[in-house]
């Protein structure tokens, strides 16, 4: 039970210890803390020490760095809420004017002074760093998922807003205010200078430091084993905890090839609406029923009033051969929300495939899992770019799922941390791979298949249908012969409808009769489910 409860934000398991549920609206401030130089070390240690070794090496770092920052994270009487890629945000219960969680950004620079400089073993320097934003208000907090399947806990509201943009203008280094913290704390703080955020239109404060300090509140220790354990592996993803109680929590630490996907999606009027959580656990346990049909992980979920994303992988903690059909299969899926959460809107997407560091990362106090690399960033940057309605995919996810999914190259764009311009496609649907596959490929040989084809043809004419069954290696010209069956029966005037079946479909029941449907009634892949349904009653209403 102990390896479980890291896994879980402090306040949350106190209150679980209590029996008691942590109110959807709070008062409090809101610490963001962005560590920057684990992707050049990342990169370094892979390239020194190996795929296996490299990882094992990287996570040691980053549980030293975390653990520092947590540690003062704790001190002050926060709480971990959720980590996302390199960085952790945090909540200070009623610190109205946000001292606690200012003292606390504080103490985290002066903390991560040691680990300015990384040396590896083969003695390359990585420079280290981290900003801090800090933001005081009102928030909601949310606990959304399925809990057979992973729940995740989240704040949401306008103070997070303001906290992202107080992010944005500060550099490595720094320690950032929102206009209302510094007004709040008044003669106790020290500002350097102020800067605007010219994209939201905030003003935030980088600050000096503290004329007055707030004084180490740190949490009590609890006995273990007053939550049950089946509530708290719901924290967890299923895959993570089987390895988690397993005793095989320290060989999660790897590199290996993954998809990213990241969806946004806007709608939810967070402070205002008091269903606003309801309404997002509905959409949460919607999202995890299409990824877990599909065999992902849905690793992060992070709220803003313009804008919250989701962060779904591929290949991680669980892998396949096909994770880059499964990941465009899935966003085709999320494209378009379902109708009975009618506030949902504005889907983007994003997807993209490279080598990711997998595993678990933090402290003995607060950890997470987690799928990072630069790809990780490229389809965050992709799904902010893709127009509403849109998956954008990379050139990667195109080549690994260019067999079985059809897409359409669009103009290349420039991204933020790129110095050349990134090519983007989007997908259009699964091939009928059993249509056109040997429209340019000339059989040779395969005389006498192609002769009891021909002979099945015309007893067919003479109403006499039977089965046939083509089977073999893979590669040795099954869906050739497929084809040329329908050549010779589409030169008798014999219609023909087709189906295949998809590795990524195996748990989707009647998958293999979809195309025949679909051609059967006419009925596009790229309809949605309603008009589908919608062609299909109008189709047969108008048959004799």
């Amino acid at each position: 039970m102990e390896l479980l409860l890291p896994y879980i934000p402090i306040d949350r398991y106190q209150a679980m210890s209590r029996g008691e549920e942590l109110p959807d609206r709070a008062i409090g401030a809101v610490l963001f803390a962005d560590i920057k130089g684990f992707t050049p070390l990342t990169e370094a240690l892979a390239i020194e020490l190996g795929p296996q070794r490299g990882p094992e090496e990287l996570t040691h770092q980053l549980n030293r760095v975390y653990g520092a920052l947590i540690d003062e994270v704790s001190t002050y009487h926060g709480s971990v809420i959720g980590f996302a890629g390199d960085a952790i945000t945090c909540w200070f219960d009623s610190d109205e004017d946000g001292l606690r969680a200012t003292t606390c950004a504080l103490a985290m620079q002066a903390a991560m002074r040691k680990f300015s400089e990384v040396k590896t073993p083969a003695g390359v320097t990585i420079s280290m760093a981290i900003k801090v934003a800090v933001a005081a208000g009102p928030v909601r907090r949310f606990l959304v998922g399925d809990p057979s399947s992973y729940i995740i806990d989240v704040l949401a509201g306008q103070t997070l807003e303001e906290m992202s943009a107080a992010e944005k203008i500060a550099a490595k280094g720094e320690v950032s205010l929102t206009k209302a913290v510094v007004e709040k704390l008044g003669d106790k703080v020290q500002v350097a200078e102020w800067r605007d955020d010219i994209k939201s239109g905030y003003t935030s404060a980088i600050i000096h430091g503290l004329n007055q300090v707030a004084a180490p509140d740190p949490w009590e220790d609890l006995p273990e084993g007053i939550v049950p354990e089946q509530m708290a592996r719901a924290y967890l993803l299923p895959a993570v905890y089987e390895r988690v109680v397993c005793g095989q929590g320290q060989f999660l630490a790897e590199l290996r090839p993954a998809n990213s996907l990241f969806l946004k999606f806007a709608g939810i009027d967070y402070d205002g609406d008091d269903r606003a959580g309801e309404i997002l656990d509905a959409y949460v346990r919607w999202v995890q029923e299409i990824v877990n049909h599909y065999e992902g992980s849905l690793i992060q979920l992070t709220i803003g009033d313009k804008g919250s994303y989701l962060y779904v992988a591929f290949g991680a903690p669980a892998a396949h051969d096909d994770d880059a059909v499964r990941a465009v299969a899935t966003a085709l899926a999320l494209q378009k929300p379902p109708s009975n959460i009618p506030q949902i809107r504005d889907i983007q997407v994003g997807i993209c495939r490279g080598q990711m560091r997998t595993g678990a990362y933090g402290s003995s106090f607060r950890r997470t899992y987690g799928v990072l690399g630069d790809k990780v960033n490229l389809a965050a940057r992709l799904m902010n770019a893709a127009p509403a309605g849109e998956i954008w995919c990379d050139h990667e996810t195109v080549h690994a799922a260019g067999s079985v999914i059809d897409f359409e190259e669009l103009p290349a764009i420039m991204v933020k941390g790129k110095s050349e311009p990134v090519n983007v496609y989007r997908p259009l649907g699964v091939k009928n791979k059993a249509q056109g596959v040997g429209a340019q490929v000339r059989i040779i040989g395969r005389k006498a298949e192609r002769a009891l084809l021909a002979e099945s043809i015309q007893s067919l004419k003479e109403n006499k249908g039977r089965v046939i069954v083509i089977e073999g290696e893979a590669g040795i010209g099954k869906s050739l012969l497929v084809y040329d069956l329908q050549q010779q029966a589409h030169q008798e005037g014999i219609e023909t409808l087709t189906g295949s079946g998809e590795a990524v479909e195996i748990s989707t029941p009647y998958y293999g009769w979809r195309g025949v449907f679909n051609q059967l009634f006419g009925i596009s892949i790229l309809e949605d489910h309603d008009s589908q349904l919608r062609h299909f009653l109008e189709t047969i209403e108008n048959q004799p």
